[in-house]
């Protein structure tokens, strides 16, 4: 008898642990944010300082959830300073401070230290303000499904062009899209590679 009810305990000790693990499982699946292949919500971190390098990892893209506007996201992640610099400087910040909503790529530091040398130093205004404003879409928030495959008109009025290779990893032009933060007014999209208009004809 007394080894019925010790079996018993052993169970019901089992079962309960079992439930436990799969609560928590469940609480770090829904609590983390969603990727580019999940597409069916967003993640709700509060944290707008990401140590991002440049990163050319495989996979799916998360995307967080944040609070403020893009450019105060922007301002929050780390390792964007020169873009952030050139948005800025060239006058284009004050094109997405307004409702929105916008969408802007932001590469890292480490992307424009992949340029060639002298690719920004010798360009004109018109063409730095141009070269900005190809990473910056008015008027429209691009959720996941938009950057997954297609093309949209960037605010510098070039066509930005959008796939996911075989490993889910999704592209804007050459550049790797690395994770998403979503704003009050619009989506700030971090990225490995500096994109650059198209020569004038």
């Amino acid at each position: 008898m007394d080894d019925i009810y010790q079996n018993r305990g052993f169970w019901l000790g089992l079962g309960a642990l079992i439930v436990v693990a799969a609560l928590g499982l469940w609480w770090i699946t829904a609590s983390r944010p969603i990727g580019l292949d999940g597409l069916n919500g967003l993640g709700n971190a509060s944290s707008t300082s990401q140590d991002i390098q440049n990163s050319t990892d495989s996979g799916p893209v998360t995307v967080t959830n944040l609070a403020t506007d893009v450019l105060s996201v922007l301002g929050g992640i780390a390792g964007t300073s020169r873009f952030a610099s050139l948005l800025s400087t060239t006058g284009v910040s004050g094109m997405v401070t307004g409702k929105g909503p916008y969408t802007i790529f932001v590469p890292t530091d480490g992307a424009f230290s992949l340029l060639p040398a002298g690719t920004l130093s010798k360009m004109t205004a018109a063409q730095t303000k141009r070269l900005v404003e190809d990473h910056v879409v008015s008027g429209r928030k691009l959720d996941p499904d938009a950057v997954r495959s297609g093309s949209i008109m960037a605010l510098s009025k070039d066509i930005l062009n959008f796939n996911v290779g075989p490993d889910m990893t999704s592209r804007v032009g050459s550049a790797i899209i690395i994770k998403a933060y979503e704003g009050s007014n619009g989506i700030v999209y971090l990225i490995s590679g500096v994109l650059i208009p198209p020569k004038s004809k």
